[in-house]
C-alpha cells in the first residue's frame, strides 16, 4: 500500500510537470501536434521502420545541421537509444509522433526522478528533507534550470540531453539503493545516448567499493582492501548491461560509417560542415567554456551615453549565460553550510561523479549555442540538486529567494529563445506569479517547521556520517523496495 501511495504520488508530480510544459509550450507558441525544427532522431526511427540505416540518397529534410555524408547517402550522428525508445510511438502514430510532447515527457519525467531520489535519500537519512522540501527541490530542478527552456520545444539536441539526464538520475537513484543491474545497465544506456557523460558510472563504482569495505575508517586506521569479494552475480551486474550496450554501439558504429571506432564527428569535421581546429575535446576549450558556464551574463544595449532605459539581451548573442544567472540557487556552494551534512562521506561521493561529468564538458571544442544558458552543465545538474539537498541548513527564505529567481530567470529566458524578448507586461506578469507561489511555499514550510520540532534525523557521528545502522551496507531486496 505505501509503494502503491507513492506511485501516485509520482504520477501528480509527472502530470503537474507535464501540464505546466504544456502550458509554458502554448504560451510560447509552439505547436506540440508537429514535429519539431530538428527531429532527427524521428527521421531515424522513419528510416529503420523503411527497412534502412542510412536517411536516403537525397538531403529531403535533412537540412540543419549535423548531417554526415558516407557514400552519398545521409546518416544520423547521434547515438541511437532516443531513436529506439521513440520506434514503438512512431510505429503506432506514424505522421502523428511529436517528438515535442516526447521531450515534455521525458522533462517530466526528470522531475519525477529527481523527487524520488530525493525521498530515497531522505528515507536513508542521507538528507534531512522532508517531503515537501524535496518536492521545492524537484520544482526548481525542473523550472528553475535550463531545463525549462531546453524541454519545450523538441530537437535532436536537447531531447539527447534531457533522456540522457533522466539516465544519469536513473544510475544516481540505483546506486543509492543498490539497484546494480539497474545501475549499470543505466551506464551503458547513457553511452548510446550521450557516450561522454557514461563517466558517471564513477558514483556505483564508488558504492559499491564502498560496501565492500574500500575507504572505510576502522579502529583509526583506512581500509583500502575489500572485506570480501565481489560473487559472480555483481561482476555479472556490471559486465553484463555494459558489453551489451557496448556492442550495440561499436555494431552501430560499424554499419553506419563502416568502422567500429569510428562515432561520425570523425566524419562529420571531414566533410567541412564544421571546424574543429583543436579536436573535439583540448584544453585550449577550457577558458572560453569556463567564461560561458561562469562568468558570462546577459548583455545590455545601449543607444547612446544618455540612454534612461539600457534593453537587455537574454540571448546574450546565442553563446548562452552563467550557472549563477540561470540558476542562482547554485550560489549556496559559496556559503558555508549551516552544520554539519548529514552524510559526509556520499556528499564526496557526488562531488567525484560532479567533477567526473564536468572534465569533459569544459573540454569539448564548442559551447553549446545557440542557446540561453549554459546547456552543456545539463549533465551535472541532478548531483549538485542532491549536494543541495545534503546540506545542513534548511529551506528557508534564502533558499526560496534563490530558488524563485531561477524560476523567474527561466521563465524569461524561454521566452527570449522560442518567441523573442519578453514584453515588459511579461516580465511584471511571470515575476508575480513567482513571487506568489514563493509566498504560499514559505507558508507551507514554515508551518511545517512550526508541527515538527525535530528534525528527525540522526546527529552525524565522529567521521560525519549519521548514526543510522544501515548507513554503508548493501540494502537487502525488501530495503530497496521500500526505500525506491
Amino acid at each position: 500500500m505505501i509503494r502503491f501511495r507513492r506511485r501516485l504520488v509520482d504520477l501528480g508530480v509527472f502530470a503537474v510537470a507535464l501540464a505546466l510544459l504544456a502550458m509554458f509550450a502554448g504560451i510560447f507558441k509552439i505547436d506540440a501536434g508537429k514535429i519539431s525544427q530538428a527531429p532527427h532522431y524521428v527521421w531515424q526511427v522513419q528510416a529503420w521502420l523503411d527497412g534502412r540505416f542510412d536517411l536516403g540518397p537525397s538531403p529531403g529534410p535533412w537540412v540543419v545541421d549535423d548531417k554526415i555524408t558516407v557514400n552519398g547517402h545521409y546518416y544520423s550522428m547521434y547515438p541511437p537509444f532516443p531513436a529506439m525508445v521513440m520506434l514503438p510511438f512512431v510505429w503506432l502514430l506514424g505522421d502523428g509522433f511529436s517528438d515535442v510532447w516526447f521531450t515534455w515527457g521525458v522533462a517530466a519525467l526528470n522531475v519525477v526522478l529527481v523527487f524520488r531520489t530525493l525521498e530515497l535519500m531522505r528515507h536513508r537519512r542521507i538528507t534531512r528533507r522532508t517531503t515537501l522540501e524535496n518536492l521545492v527541490l524537484a520544482a526548481v530542478f525542473g523550472f528553475g534550470t535550463i531545463m525549462l527552456w531546453l524541454s519545450l520545444a523538441g530537437m535532436v539536441w536537447f531531447t539527447g540531453q534531457l533522456m540522457s539526464t533522466a539516465l544519469i538520475l536513473l544510475v544516481l537513484h540505483s546506486s543509492i539503493c543498490r539497484r546494480w543491474w539497474v545501475a549499470w545497465l543505466g551506464v551503458g544506456l547513457i553511452a548510446l545516448t550521450r557516450t561522454t557523460e557514461m563517466v558517471v558510472g564513477v558514483v556505483p563504482a564508488l558504492v559499491y567499493l564502498r560496501d565492500l569495505g574500500v575507504g572505510r575508517k576502522t579502529a583509526g586506521r583506512w581500509n583500502f582492501r575489500p572485506a570480501r569479494w565481489p560473487s559472480p552475480r555483481e561482476v555479472a551486474a556490471a559486465v553484463v548491461p555494459l558489453a551489451v550496450c557496448g556492442a550495440v554501439l561499436l555494431a552501430r558504429n560499424k554499419l553506419y560509417f563502416g568502422s567500429v571506432t569510428s562515432t561520425g564527428y570523425d566524419i562529420h569535421s571531414a566533410n567541412d560542415v564544421v571546424v574543429f581546429p583543436y579536436g573535439l575535446m583540448n584544453w585550449r576549450y577550457v577558458w572560453p567554456n569556463f567564461v560561458i558556464d561562469f562568468l558570462r551574463f546577459p548583455d545590455f544595449h545601449y543607444t547612446g551615453v544618455n540612454d534612461a532605459h539600457p534593453v537587455m539581451d537574454l540571448r546574450a548573442g546565442g553563446m548562452g549565460t552563467s550557472i549563477f544567472f540561470s540558476t542562482p540557487l547554485m550560489l549556496l556552494f559559496l556559503v558555508t553550510s549551516q552544520g554539519k551534512a548529514a552524510d559526509r562521506w556520499m556528499r564526496t561521493v557526488m562531488w567525484t561523479g560532479t567533477a567526473a561529468l564536468f572534465l569533459p564538458v569544459i573540454m569539448f571544442q564548442a559551447a553549446g549555442a545557440t542557446q540561453v544558458g549554459a546547456r552543456y552543465l545539463l549533465p551535472i545538474y541532478p548531483t549538485l540538486f542532491l549536494l543541495l539537498a545534503m546540506r545542513a541548513d534548511r529551506i528557508g527564505p534564502r533558499w526560496l529567494v534563490l530558488g524563485g529567481l531561477g524560476i523567474f530567470s527561466n521563465i524569461l529566458l524561454a521566452k527570449a529563445f522560442w518567441a523573442g524578448p519578453p514584453s515588459s507586461q511579461f516580465a511584471w506578469t511571470s515575476g508575480s506569479i513567482v513571487a506568489a507561489v514563493g509566498v504560499l511555499t514559505y507558508w507551507l514550510l514554515a508551518r511545517e517547521n512550526r508541527a515538527r520540532p525535530g528534525s528527525g534525523a540522526e546527529d552525524p557521528g565522529p567521521d560525519g556520517t549519521a548514526t543510522t545502522a544501515h548507513r554503508d551496507r548493501p540494502s537487502t531486496v525488501a530495503e530497496s523496495v521500500t526505500a525506491s
